[in-house]
């Protein structure tokens, strides 16, 4: 069996992947937000990999790839707690980028082969607000955050 490829550990590698980062950051955030517990209920994050390019610089021995990362956070509450749920979205929100950009410096400083080419600068994202029909009186933010990982190609 070959090598997992360098998206694979840069998305889901036990000590330095993005993914369990994310879910390390996500229980720290859940635990300081923990007592407005009672107003929302996080549902399980999604990621999406987008538009994906690969190309070759004259100094590189391998071709780099950048791929577009979109990741949602849903977060369910009561309408009438709308206000609050969209300010601690914000929150979270600062909060998550400050996760992405933290785990990119780490991960560009400490992975033994660095398949991180360079660190993540910047992330977009919006903030939606829908009402839902079940259960009655409630909606969903959805957090969203894009940017792009650029590493090294394994082939």
């Amino acid at each position: 069996m070959t090598d997992p490829s360098n998206i694979r550990k840069l998305l889901s590698d036990p000590n330095l992947g993005l993914l369990p980062h994310i879910d390390k950051s996500l229980k720290e955030m859940q635990i300081d937000f923990g007592h407005q517990q009672d107003n929302f209920k996080w549902e399980p994050y999604d990621l999406e990999l987008g538009e994906c390019q690969t190309h070759m610089t004259p100094n590189d021995i391998k071709p780099i790839i950048t791929q577009w990362v979109s990741i949602r956070f849903p977060v369910l509450g009561q309408i009438k707690d709308k206000f609050e749920i969209l300010m601690l979205a914000a929150e979270f929100q600062n909060s998550l980028d400050g996760a992405i950009i933290d785990w990119s410096t780490r991960e560009r400083s400490q992975y033994d082969n660095k398949p991180l080419r360079r660190p993540v600068s910047t992330i977009t994202g919006k903030l939606d607000y829908e009402l839902l029909k079940e259960p009655a009186n409630s909606c969903r933010v959805t957090i969203y955050r894009d940017f792009e990982l650029t590493y090294a190609a394994t082939f």
